[in-house]
């Protein structure tokens, strides 16, 4: 079950009902309802996988509690060791199991056929064990009490609309939440309307009419060069961030009709002005995931500057990694790596325009895609050659869009990128703007309209980061 089907809305409307009728009586009732509404959700995809799910939850909850009931800090440490060898064993197997044999047989020149074997990889994985390794990670850090209410942290840790693809969540911020009564908040659940529309319009329109060339050029190489090309990978460039960021949107309006505020994932990363801006407003929640958990404990930036350039270089190899089984992600996360330490090394203050910075930065991240999208590294670097045969002929690979389409999607995609900007830099003034009811409702009704005439619903594309 997906944000974009109409088996969600029905049973988002039967969840919403029941949560601000029959449940809202207590803290107590809501969670309840909440947390067989999200296991209802995930069971919706696979009720076998439902129980692993489960089952790593409830462990994770009494791996905190046994880290918070003692002083002994070597105890602690075992706990705590326990608790991530058991979600990264669960994460590793599912996730990399036949990565890792196929890489090694390679390696020695084996058959990895008779090693490999056929796993369904558990949807949210990635997503529910790290949000899990945080909360137990900040528990054994002292950041945080353990929780000792088990339907509290397991209503904190299902809940369905962040549930698959984030935001990962701290505890002190989501957990907290689910421990007092919600209250209808008229305000609150109509602005979560507002994200809901503004994330169908990027997911349906944009992203999905946009992973239309891309596909096209990704599956068939060889029948693209030249400008094609470097279209599919504009066009990809911005398919991810509209398929993520819209999803995210739909996430955090969904939460507030539920009274429940999600942090914010992304803000304006085409906009940065150099590669570790980008980072602090690309996927926010998984880069300060990797920042506070991972890159803080092996050292940082503590043990000199060579130290620090080749723990950049780790991180951003292993968070290359945690978005998928493929050399691909590896060398796309070395790639953001490599220049983030160019960028540390060789920092110089030069008096550059801010648009040149963004244009620059931009094209940067634009090239890093093509490793992301593409299948695998030979398929990478033909699309890399292949950018560079140039002809003076049109392009066939936009033949499926007329022309009136085309326009329509790039005035669009700058009124999105505007509107967010703005909102970013001039936010009084667009609040300003938005107190007029004629304004608000053409701009409601203007979204709608776009949906409804260049929305993607015939064999959609699901969303991205749902493999990962």
């Amino acid at each position: 079950m997906i944000f974009n089907t109409i088996e969600f809305l029905i049973y988002l409307v039967v969840v919403f009902f029941l949560y601000w009728t029959i449940f809202s009586k207590s803290n107590l009732k809501q969670n309840i309802l909440l947390l067989f509404a999200g296991y209802f959700f995930y069971g919706w995809w696979s009720w076998k996988f439902l129980f692993l799910f489960i089952a790593t939850s409830v462990g994770d909850f009494y791996w905190a509690k046994l880290i918070n009931s003692t002083e002994d800090q070597k105890k602690r440490r075992l706990f705590l060791s326990l608790s991530i060898f058991v979600n990264l064993a669960v994460l590793g197997f599912f996730k990399y199991f036949n990565f890792f044999v196929a890489e090694f047989c390679a390696l020695f020149g084996i058959n990895s056929g008779n090693l490999a074997i056929n796993i369904v990889l558990p949807i949210g994985i990635s997503f529910y064990t790290f949000q899990a390794m945080a909360y137990v990670i900040d528990v054994y850090r002292r950041k945080t009490q353990a929780e000792t209410n088990i339907l509290t942290y397991l209503t904190f840790s299902s809940f369905f609309p962040q549930l698959l693809s984030g935001p990962i969540e701290r505890s002190n911020n989501l957990l907290e939440q689910f421990k007092t009564k919600r209250v209808f908040n008229y305000e609150f659940a109509v602005n979560g309307l507002e994200l809901m529309l503004m994330g169908f319009l990027k997911k349906v329109v944009l992203a999905d009419n946009f992973a239309i060339i891309v596909d096209k050029a990704f599956s068939f190489p060889d029948n693209y060069h030249g400008v094609d090309l470097i279209i599919a990978v504009l066009c990809f460039t911005f398919q991810i961030y509209f398929d993520f960021s819209g999803y995210t949107d739909i996430a955090r309006g969904i939460a507030k009709l539920f009274g429940v505020q999600l942090i914010k994932n992304f803000n304006n990363p085409y906009f940065s002005e150099n590669i570790s801006d980008f980072w602090k407003r690309w996927h926010i929640s998984l880069s300060s995931w990797f920042k506070d958990y991972f890159y803080i404990s092996i050292g940082g930036n503590k043990k000199g500057k060579f130290r620090t350039q080749i723990n950049l270089l780790l991180t951003f190899a292993v968070s290359g990694l945690w978005h998928g089984a493929n050399i691909t992600f590896v060398v796309w996360g070395l790639y953001h790596g490599l220049l983030s330490v160019i960028s540390r090394a060789f920092k110089v203050n030069i008096s550059t325009p801010k648009f040149l910075k963004i244009i620059f930065t931009f094209l940067l991240v634009m090239f890093g895609w093509i490793f992301f999208r593409a299948s695998n590294i030979n398929e990478a670097f033909k699309i890399i050659m292949r950018m560079f045969e140039f002809n003076l002929q049109s392009f066939p690979i936009l033949n499926s869009f007329p022309l009136t389409k085309i326009v329509f999607l790039i005035v669009t995609l700058f009124l999105v990128l505007g509107l967010e900007r703005f909102k970013e830099t001039k936010s009084e003034f667009i609040n300003s703007i938005f107190k007029s009811r004629l304004i608000k409702y053409s701009v409601y009704y203007g979204i709608l309209f776009s949906i409804i005439i260049l929305g993607v619903f015939d064999n959609a594309p699901n969303f991205i980061y749902f493999q990962f």
